[in-house]
């Protein structure tokens, strides 16, 4: 994300809920929860959780397509996957 993002979503997320769900009581916004996450390894966010999913089903080879599947069939050899 850009610097500053984060804080200026959240401040005008809180005031658009002000505005439309609590028409200017500022009594209800006490109770709204809103974090705009940032995490500084945002940009590996995908591969780490793509390891994740890698560990956890590594033991259901049903669930996974070798090289030699792709190459001999393309990409029809998705469907087995989805069907299981």
């Amino acid at each position: 994300m850009f610097p500053g993002l984060p804080s200026r979503l959240e401040k005008e997320m809180r005031q658009l809920y002000l505005q439309t769900v609590l028409r200017g009581n500022k009594q209800g916004l006490k109770k709204l929860k809103l974090r705009i996450e940032d995490p500084p390894r945002r940009k590996h966010m995908v591969y780490l959780g793509g390891s994740v999913l890698a560990g956890i089903i590594k033991n259901a080879p049903e669930l996974w397509i070798s090289q030699k599947e792709y190459e001999e069939e393309g990409f029809s050899c998705l469907q087995k996957c989805h069907q299981s």
